[in-house]
Order: structure tokens, then sequence, then C-alpha cells
């Protein structure tokens, strides 16, 4: 049984015994193509907000490929932070939590399972019936547990959207359900921020949105299909 753990258990969520991965620091999540580096991507970076808003002729609205996030805010302790799941939620500086069941692991059939990649209604999963993306009236941004389509009430699902300009060598993720205006990390009592839709409503873990930090998430291509078996 393939299991990767955080070292930040998240909001008092049950712990339960993994052997770590030791994939972390502060380019956790966007390793994926092998080729990107903290100072291409600030350039790069650069490029993809400008890009953004000043044309959306031949845009890409829909990427062709799963995709790994990077929180760009420059200055702040979340900058060039990956996007990563753990728990059914999202965090910044934190470490992927997947799983992979131990007959699939036999057979050498499971995917590395160390980065977070998803589409924007899906997490890049090979589990059965996968496992699919929301967002809850109060912010929170998730995933279903593998095996189940439960989401909290009031949920949407596919709750990101999509901008690449042409040439651009990033896309900006987004989110505008409930009146959104993009996305938040907010505090947490360990050392991850949890991601939000930028709601002033938002129910964050120290119960002040005021603390939350604004960022553009900075969306790379992912180079396969699928990056876990399933996130847990």
């Amino acid at each position: 049984m393939a299991v990767w753990a955080s070292p930040h258990p998240q909001d008092g969520r049950p712990s339960v015994t993994r052997r770590p991965y030791g994939h972390g620091g502060p380019t956790s999540g966007f390793a994926g193509n092998g080729t990107t580096s903290i100072s291409s991507l600030g350039t790069a970076a650069s490029t993809a907000t400008s890009t953004s808003s000043s044309t959306f002729s031949g845009a890409i609205t829909t990427p062709t490929t799963p995709l790994t996030v990077v929180a760009s805010r420059s200055g702040s302790p979340i900058h060039f932070l990956g996007m990563v799941a753990a728990g059914l939620r999202f965090y910044l500086g934190a470490d992927t939590l997947s799983y992979c069941p131990d007959f699939v692991e036999e057979v050498g059939a499971c995917p590395p399972g160390n980065e977070t990649a998803f589409t924007l209604c899906n997490m890049a999963v090979i589990v059965p019936g996968g496992q699919q993306l929301y967002v809850t009236p109060r912010g929170e941004i998730g995933y279903t547990q593998a095996h189940s389509s439960f989401m909290p009430n009031g949920s949407l699902p596919c709750p990101f959207t999509y901008f690449k300009g042409p040439g651009a060598p990033l896309g900006i993720l987004g989110i505008d359900a409930f009146g959104a205006t993009g996305l938040m990390a907010c505090p947490t009592d360990g050392a991850a921020w949890q991601v939000f839709a930028n709601l002033p409503n938002a129910t964050v873990p120290q119960g002040n949105a005021s603390q939350c930090l604004g960022f553009d998430a900075l969306a790379l291509d992912f180079p396969k299909l699928y990056a876990a078996w399933q996130y847990t």
C-alpha cells in the first residue's frame, strides 16, 4: 500500500499512520514537467498575469492537460508555494496526500502520487469513479472522497476558471463561484495555508478572513493524465 504523507496535520482532521514521501518545500507542486525553476517561474508569472489582463483573442480557456498550480504573491510567505491536495482540501505549504492499494502497487501500476494535479472539474486520478472538485458557499474548496459523490450542501462542482493567453508559458487558474474574486490562502493552526475562494463571508480556519492572502494561481501543464491513484 503506497501512502504519501504531509508533515503538517490539518485542522484536526483524523490522522493515520503514513510513511513520509519527503517531497515538500517551496517548489512542491510544480516539478511535474521537470523543466521549471524558481527563476524561470518568476519571469513566466509576469508574462502570464500581464497577458491575462490584456486580451482574450486566441486565449485558451479550457486546459488540454491536467494542471499543477503554484501561488504567486510577491513578498509574502506563500510566494511560489505549490497548491496540494490533503485531507480532501487544498493547501499551500503542505505535502500531497495520496494512496494506492497493495494490489495495484504489486503490479507496478501506482502513479508516483507525490504531486497534485487536476482539471477544472476533477482530480487527475485513476481510482474508479474519480474524485470531483467543488466549492462550498462559504468558500472552502475541496474534492470528493474516492468511491463517493458526496459534496457539502449548496456546493458547486467544477469550480475553477482558466485563462492562458496566446504564447503564454503559464495559465492562470481562477474562481468566480458565489461571486468570488479569485483564490486566497488562509492560515491554519499549523504551518500550512488552506486555499479558499476569495469571499468576504468565507469560513476560514482561524475565523478571520482578513488574515487571508489573495494570490495569483499560476497553472502549469502536467505531462501525464494521472498523478495519483487517489488523493486522501
